[in-house]
């Protein structure tokens, strides 16, 4: 009996010193860390490890994040309209054409919500923007010593070592093979990084980059290591050649030049030079869309967007055939009506050999899969945290944080990529766009300016005669 009371305790004592482990600032922030590389790279991590290795990886995370982090229904509740995005995502699965993956999208989804919320409300915003850059530059320096080891060692294209794809869905992958690294790093590119995808990784590359130049302008980082980093930053996004990170440094480029006059100026000037710079690009970007096949031939690129263009056309196709959506997926079942039709639609009209497994927009992905509401949703949930990110640094003076600028570039980028990948709704992209909200949505709110119109239909006359007629006949009606 002595031994099994002395066991017990002994259980407990170290359950205990476990949780007080877990509990200490140090760990919270590994464990930060830890957790937004493993979003960040999960790609990479399920070509190395396998499904199963990667699901318990998974749930030993969660379960560690709550644990030292010790979060109250309170602090675990997300705001409204992320919760209302993840909630429709959720209930999808009752009219989904493949529940059994919505399920399963719908329960990784509110994992990674509450690992963001967690992580986020665990830690104070300069903080979290440290941890998060530290993640990323650990991401990107996966990526190159994977590259190298790859051109090195492997000396050859590499395939992943285990491909849950094929094996889930029995997919034909012999005309499209997934290739984990095509061993091009000393050719000169394009190369995939740890991710084994050029389009993450140079958006990475430039996260990496975007943080490390405002870490520096806040003075939390030395110059050597936010130099190092931006030197690896812009060297991975020249080798990755991705179409869509350029465009995106050209909006980085533009908003901090905004944000640095704006910063500059005072008054009324500031929402002038705000307002007129947001206008301009609206203008570039339309432009771009009608003269892209003139642009994209200077580039010596392809104007259909490497066969994007064939995939947007049939996701609208049929996304209009059910106004509540196919069901939440996330990544596409490719072996599976409608996406497998979809996949094979456009293989017959590119005559490029491809395999899509999302339809390469975030925006028609989540109409395609959650309806007219969840575009409604998602559409609403970008522009808020845009919004009130660039408020905060519309409103900046010389002295001030440049925290609120990291905020704006960060949404920035993401919604850019958001354009060309749906990767927004999944992992590491659904991560940082909950976090991004989590971080600035409570400075922009929409508010009525004269509340006399709520309580008499009528705005309120500033002439000094209107309003003590407007008084007495309040007076009058209040008395009869």
């Amino acid at each position: 009996m002595t031994r099994i009371e002395g066991g017990t305790v002994g259980h407990a004592l170290t359950r205990e010193s476990i949780t007080h482990a877990l509990s200490s600032r140090r760990s919270r922030d590994l464990l930060t860390v830890w957790a937004i590389l493993f979003l960040t790279s999960g790609q990479g991590f399920r070509y190395l490890l396998g499904m199963p290795i990667y699901i318990g990886l998974a749930i030993l995370t969660i379960v560690a994040v709550v644990v030292a982090f010790r979060p109250t229904l309170w602090s675990l509740r997300p705001p409204l309209l992320i919760a209302a995005f993840v909630g429709l995502a959720t209930a999808s699965t009752l009219w989904s054409v493949a529940r059994g993956v919505t399920l399963l999208a719908s329960i990784v989804m509110i994992a990674t919500t509450v690992i963001a919320v967690v992580t986020v409300r665990g830690t104070s915003n300069r903080r979290f923007m440290v941890l998060l850059y530290r993640s990323l530059q650990i991401s990107l320096a996966l990526g190159i010593i994977f590259e190298l080891v790859v051109a090195t060692v492997v000396r050859d294209r590499l395939t992943p070592l285990v491909s849950d794809l094929i094996d889930a869905g029995q997919v034909d992958t012999e005309a499209t093979p997934i290739i984990w690294s095509e061993g091009w790093l000393f050719e000169g590119g394009p190369i995939q990084g740890f991710v084994g995808n050029r389009n993450p990784f140079g958006m990475i590359a430039l996260l990496t980059g975007i943080l490390a130049f405002v870490l520096l302008l806040e003075g939390v980082l030395s110059k050597t290591d936010a130099i190092v980093t931006l030197v690896a930053a812009i060297g991975v996004h020249a080798l990755t050649m991705s179409a869509t990170v350029s465009v995106a440094v050209l909006v980085v480029i533009g908003l901090l030049a905004a944000s640095f006059v704006i910063r500059r100026t005072v008054g009324r000037t500031k929402r002038i030079l705000s307002f007129s710079f947001l206008a301009i690009s609206a203008i570039g970007v339309v432009l771009v869309l009608k003269y892209r096949d003139e642009i994209f031939a200077m580039f010596d690129r392809r104007s259909d967007f490497t066969n994007r263009t064939f995939i947007w056309e049939e996701v609208v196709h049929y996304a209009t055939q059910r106004p509540e959506g196919w069901g939440f997926v996330g990544y596409w079942p490719v072996w599976q009506e409608p996406y497998s039709d979809i996949v094979v639609s456009v293989n017959e009209q590119s005559h490029w050999p491809t395999l899509p497994t999302h339809a390469h927009n975030a925006f028609l992905d989540a109409w395609f899969q959650l309806g007219l509401i969840g575009l409604g949703l998602l559409l609403v949930i970008v522009v808020l945290m845009f919004g009130s990110a660039w408020r905060l640094v519309e409103r900046a003076e010389r002295g001030d944080t440049y925290i609120p600028l990291g905020w704006a570039l960060l949404g920035a980028v993401i919604a850019v990529q958001s354009l060309t990948e749906s990767r927004m709704l999944v992992e590491s992209g659904w991560y940082l766009l909950v976090a991004l909200y989590l971080m600035a949505p409570q400075v922009f709110t929409l508010t009525i300016v004269d509340p006399n119109l709520v309580h008499h239909g009528r705005p309120l006359e500033t002439r000094p005669h209107r309003v003590t007629e407007q008084r007495a006949e309040r007076d009058s009606s209040h008395a009869s």
